[in-house]
């Protein structure tokens, strides 16, 4: 599956940073727009997405879309705001922006906002709250390990940092729109060395909350804009140049990067095209350099029957649009040459069964099992607290009865069991009651805190994937050789599946996006970021809180990760009924008398449940069950 697309590039003052507007005249700016824009609505899996004020406040994006209104008819390109009608929106960025109104005269151009509301099926809401994000972001950047805000970090001095920590806070008490050209007036100007790094962490913090929100990547290697602010992105597909390198090999640049929003519209409607552009994600995830990656496409359009070499000749955008009846002949030329591609490299298509990220076009990857029915999991926690983090997180339904809260991740449907006590015999009394009515959810998560294990090197925070659950319960009590009782741990072991791990590890997900959220969002400590580590677990019938007992454990277990007390439980319930578990533990404590409950148990809950919400989901119960 593709990513959903964010269109920095057509934000004004992203351009104003790289100076388009002082190096370009009209045709060449507009040139600059069209192109990435046409490759964004091509990669995109569902949807680009850009805030309304991108398009309104700036005559080149405007008139970009003027002329290819198809995107925002289609809804090809979305435009998120809070505001529930275009009234309202236009009512308050006028009064936010009135300071700086010749500069943003767009905004108060009735004609634009006319374009925008003939499109009402490109305008949709969004959630997050810009404004208090950015004032945020300037708070709080400085104490994240974000390489946004770094050099700030290591070089501004103290007076340059608190400055800038209060300018947005104080312009957003008076109602002032939080951009770059009201901000700057108000910064002392000791602190005129760093203005470009806090131009750049404004674009970082406004930008990223719409990526988070929509699961979107921007655009890597545009000409003429080189920086991508630290956004989620890969360079190895999602880049501008790659893509190019890519047509050019088979002549096809112009005919795509300059075609009207209709041909592309049209295009993204057939199997064909669709297959084409999977088949370039896939070329380009392998081959990461440039020259290999025109080399392929090149073998590949020299093998197809369709001419590929002519088409310069044949098709001319800023003439015309190709017919229908010539879109059907490149869509199908499109399939040939994806075909050619596929088979020659082994790469995953949609239609493969095999490949469960890849869903028919128009269609979502699968979320039900063999059976047609819907997928469930269960989700085991043992306290209240953690039952609590899980039902606000996933806005789940609380239930008198078990289970304890029903819901779901995503298109995945959940139960959460909870018996609200520690203990292996209450986890396993909880699990074998909800599996013995009949409930076969397609696998089990046992999931919550743990105290982590010092001799192994983790630290707070980090994330355990159990590959086996040491059930250390059981002991054998002897008299030594002076008559004192002495007892030996009788483990035994339940080996859980690695499905999340790998996944995890895996291009599937995006571990440094998921991190970097915790951070930000969940108020992690100044210099500790999330981790996800895999390794055994100990489960035990009391709090661990002793260094001997630790050590003594340590001493049975080798690599040994982690101790809870409920692991050992679920995993013997669940092998009666033959359910695959998945052991998950987010390190609290480690173990020691310095054990305390104090905020890891709340940051760690909300990281773990993080980590479960951005993972693919059926990917995870399809790998857990083979």
């Amino acid at each position: 599956m593709r990513k959903n697309i964010f269109l920095h590039f057509l934000n004004r003052d992203t351009r104003e940073i790289f100076r388009l507007y002082e190096l370009f005249g009209t045709e060449k700016h507009a040139r600059n727009l069209r192109e990435p824009l046409n490759a964004a609505a091509i990669l995109c899996e569902e949807f680009c997405v850009a805030p309304p004020g991108f398009v309104v406040e700036d005559k080149f994006a405007f008139e970009l879309f003027e002329v290819q209104s198809a995107y925002l008819a289609e809804g090809l390109v979305r435009l998120p705001m809070r505001e529930s009608n275009l009234l309202d929106f236009a009512e308050k960025k006028r009064g936010e922006y009135a300071p700086n109104r010749n500069r943003y005269s767009g905004l108060y151009d009735d004609s634009r906002m006319l374009l925008l509301s003939s499109h009402g099926q490109a305008l949709v809401q969004r959630r997050v709250q810009i404004g208090p994000a950015i004032v945020k972001g300037f708070l709080i950047g400085v104490d994240t390990r974000s390489s946004a805000w770094a050099r700030i970090r290591n070089e501004a001095m103290p007076e340059v940092i608190e400055n800038m920590r209060k300018v947005p806070e104080h312009l957003a008490d008076e109602g002032k729109a939080l951009t770059w050209s009201i901000i700057e007036p108000n910064l002392i100007e000791s602190g005129k060395p760093f203005w470009g790094e806090m131009r750049n962490g404004l674009q970082y913090t406004y930008f990223g909350q719409y990526c988070r929100e929509f699961s979107a990547i921007v655009m890597s290697d545009i000409p003429y804009m080189p920086d991508i602010f630290y956004l989620p992105n890969d360079r190895a597909v999602y880049s501008m140049r790659r893509f190019r390198v890519f047509l050019d090999a088979i002549h096809a640049a112009d005919l795509f990067l300059q075609a009207s929003a209709d041909v592309i519209t049209n295009l993204r409607s057939r199997p064909g095209f669709t297959e084409f552009v999977d088949a370039y994600a896939g070329l380009a995830a392998i081959f990461k350099g440039d020259t290999d990656l025109q080399f392929h496409a090149a073998r590949a359009a020299e093998k197809a029957t369709y001419p590929w070499r002519r088409i310069p000749q044949r098709f001319d955008s800023s003439l015309a649009d190709p017919t229908d009846i010539e879109i059907y002949e490149i869509s199908d030329a499109c399939r040939e040459f994806a075909a050619i591609l596929t088979v020659t490299h082994g790469l995953p298509t949609r239609y493969d069964r095999s490949n469960p990220l890849f869903s028919a076009p128009g269609t979502r990857v699968s979320t039900t099992s063999k059976k047609g029915k819907p997928l469930k999991i269960a989700l085991f926690v043992a306290l209240e607290e953690e039952l609590k983090v899980l039902v606000r997180h996933y806005r789940l339904k609380r239930s008198a009865e078990g289970p304890a809260a029903t819901g779901k991740i995503g298109e995945i449907e959940v139960d959460v069991l909870c018996p609200r006590a520690m203990g292996r015999v209450a986890a396993a009394v909880e699990v074998t009651g909800y599996l013995a009515k009949g409930n076969k959810p397609d696998l089990l998560f046992c999931i919550g805190l743990a105290g982590g294990v010092k001799e192994s090197g983790i630290e707070h925070g980090a994330v355990i994937c159990v590959d086996t659950v040491v059930d250390l319960a059981n002991r054998k009590v002897t008299d030594d050789a002076e008559g004192a009782a002495q007892s030996k741990f009788r483990r035994q072991d339940f080996s859980c599946s690695k499905a999340v791990y790998s996944i995890a590890k895996s291009a599937e997900f995006e571990e440094k996006d998921w991190a970097n959220f915790c951070i930000e969002e969940f108020e992690w400590k100044t210099g500790r970021m999330p981790s996800i580590r895999e390794g055994k677990i100990a489960s035990v019938d009391e709090v661990v809180a002793s260094d001997d007992h630790r050590k003594k454990m340590v001493d049975s277990v080798d690599k040994l990760m982690g101790v809870e007390m409920e692991a050992g439980g679920v995993c013997a319930a669940a092998s009666q009924y033959k359910v695959n578990v998945v052991v998950i533990r987010v390190v609290s404590d480690l173990a020691d008398p310095s054990k305390a409950d104090d905020e890891w148990r709340k940051v760690g809950m909300k990281t773990l449940a993080e980590l479960l919400k951005r993972l693919p989901l059926n990917r995870v119960i399809e790998v857990a069950n083979r």
